[in-house]
């Protein structure tokens, strides 16, 4: 590991936030192919997961955030149905031109997108029944904020549902899962951010991979949500550990 990659290792860092906005503005537009290969192609299978667990939400406000392209955000739209509202919010207006495009050139379901920061939701508490959220936490510089965040923007009776990446526990899956990451994955993105530095940091897919290593999962990150005030907290890990779900509700 690079003396900058130790540095960055981690939640947090010195200009994060700028740095984070910027690696997410220039991954925009190849975002949703390089998630299918970071993970395995296995990444509408978790999101279908995140709806069995957030259960009947039809009709519900509903809230996506760190949303992105609008994956996830348009799944609970097509589970909330008509009478439902989604909003897909995220800090990236570049992520959110390519979500909008979506749904206008690709018949994707209705959803509102905005523009906003996980850690000072611009909504009032208890505005929404259903908070989802993947793979944003840890791009965040302030991991419980953004959960105490959504805690606050949920409804009594409400429910979060949020996907994080993580590194397996298991010493030999996480030895393949390493080699994967280092010789596929980052050699993959290479074609696409030719290793050009963002912000005098790591180039994006050097800091996408890196952002994984050593950050909290399972129990730890659950006990974040109990510390927020949500109840029935639950960790779900799949494939190995790759991806860990975490539900919880807010009483």
């Amino acid at each position: 590991m690079t003396d900058e990659e130790v540095k960055m290792n981690g939640t947090q860092f010195e200009g994060k936030e700028v740095y984070v906005k910027d690696v997410f503005t220039e991954i925009a537009g190849y975002y949703d192919e390089m998630n299918e290969i970071m993970s395995l192609r296995m990444i509408q299978g978790w999101h279908r997961y995140m709806m069995k667990l957030a259960g009947d939400i039809r009709g519900k406000k509903c809230i996506d955030i760190g949303t992105g392209t609008g994956e996830i955000a348009f799944l609970v739209k097509e589970n909330a149905g008509p009478e439902g509202k989604v909003i897909g919010l995220d800090i990236t207006p570049e992520m959110l031109k390519y979500a909008d495009m979506k749904m206008k050139e690709n018949g994707r379901p209705e959803v509102e997108f905005v523009e906003g920061d996980a850690l000072d939701l611009q909504f009032p508490e208890g505005s929404f029944h259903l908070v989802t959220s993947g793979y944003m936490l840890r791009n965040v510089n302030d991991v419980q904020k953004a959960i105490d965040e959504m805690y606050r923007v949920l409804d009594h009776g409400g429910k979060v549902v949020v996907a994080e990446m993580a590194t397996p526990d298991n010493r030999f899956i996480r030895y393949f899962y390493n080699l994967y990451m280092k010789n596929r994955v980052q050699k993959i993105g290479r074609k696409y951010d030719k290793g050009e530095k963002i912000d005098g940091k790591m180039p994006a897919y050097d800091w996408l991979v890196n952002s994984i290593k050593g950050f909290p999962h399972g129990e730890v990150m659950a006990e974040k949500f109990r510390k927020a005030g949500f109840k029935d907290v639950k960790a779900h890990s799949k494939n190995f550990g790759a991806v860990n779900i975490y539900e919880g509700t807010k009483e």
